[in-house]
């Protein structure tokens, strides 16, 4: 679980990510980074360890001028907490560059990274995503969707991406639908995220969800979509909507908030408890599924437990250590 965000034809496009990711916060907090592309094509990065707010000031964010931006939030699921490993990952190939923001895992990354480095690929991190940008470094598509394309045959896994290939935004999905990202607009410009919330804090309307499998490019001449990936059956997971995702969002097509307190009405009415006095919750996560089980049971919801707001999300600390220092 990570949160990725990108958009194309904003003048402050660095500016709209950095806001952007301060509400995908809650899907990482170990690093954090942007990749800008400016007016003359050059691409800038920073990445910084900790939260969005610790390392990304303002002066730091304004030097990261141009049009198009992709940002990243990070929770590791493949790959130790180091800055080697932040993202997005920044490359340059062919007189160009590639970046990539990825949230996900790939379940043959091993396999495919010892291809890679049998034909002669050097990796500069531990984590499964660089697999993708070797990939599409050896792509020899003609367009930005096609290199896209071409580098996730074979790729298997989850994952929800946005790749930079010179000025060009691509967003693509896998096959099986895994994780949300949704795209939305912001006046001219195209605005993708992994959820709508971080639609909602930069003033994007939400236009629709990629689908599972497409490729969605955003260039000069405009959007473009393609479905170039074997068709799989949808498995999209449950813990977005359990714990994940924020209740505010929408994802997979419905309110997080309203299948969360669905949840709880149904297990209300599954294992009711004889007896119980009051119905509270283990904030934060559980907040509408406690509402919805004291909806449909009739029992009194109230406040027994209070977090402490300023430690982030426990859950998603990298270490046991970490994450009980901060209970």
């Amino acid at each position: 679980m990570c949160g990725i965000f990108g958009v194309r034809g904003h003048p402050g496009a660095a500016a709209v990510v950095h806001l952007g990711l301060y509400s995908l916060q809650h899907r990482g907090q170990e690093s954090a980074g942007i990749v800008a592309v400016g007016a003359d094509g050059t691409a800038r990065v920073e990445r910084r360890m900790g939260l969005v707010s610790d390392g990304f000031a303002g002066p730091l964010v304004e030097a990261l001028d141009g049009g198009v931006a992709i940002g990243h939030t990070r929770y590791s699921t493949a790959g130790s907490s180091t800055i080697e490993n932040a993202q997005p990952v920044l490359a340059r190939s062919r007189g160009s560059h590639i970046a990539l923001a990825h949230n996900g895992n790939l379940t043959n990354a091993t396999e495919l990274r010892m291809a890679l480095e049998d034909a002669g690929s050097i990796f500069n991190s531990t984590m499964d995503s660089e697999v993708v940008v070797h990939r599409l470094a050896r792509a020899t598509a003609d367009t930005p969707e096609g290199k896209v394309a071409e580098a996730l045959q074979g790729v298997e896994g989850a994952y929800c991406l946005l790749v930079l290939i010179g000025d060009a935004l691509v967003a693509a999905r896998d096959p099986r639908g895994w994780r949300p990202l949704v795209m939305g607009r912001l006046g001219d410009a195209v605005v993708f995220a992994s959820e709508t919330c971080a639609l909602d804090i930069v003033g994007a309307t939400l236009v629709r969800e990629v689908d599972a499998g497409e490729v969605v490019a955003v260039d000069a001449d405009g959007v473009r979509s393609l479905k170039p990936l074997p068709k799989r059956e949808l498995r999209r997971c449950v813990f977005e909507h359990v714990y994940f995702a924020r209740p505010d969002s929408s994802i997979f097509g419905g309110s997080v908030d309203r299948a969360r307190r669905a949840l709880g009405r149904r297990l209300a009415r599954e294992h009711p408890a004889p007896g119980a006095e009051l119905v509270f919750s283990v904030p934060d996560s559980s907040n509408s599924a406690a509402l919805g089980y004291a909806e449909e049971s009739g029992l009194p919801f109230e406040l027994a437990l209070i977090r402490n707001h300023y430690v982030g999300r426990t859950f998603i600390q990298p270490t046991q250590a970490g994450r009980d220092a901060k209970c």
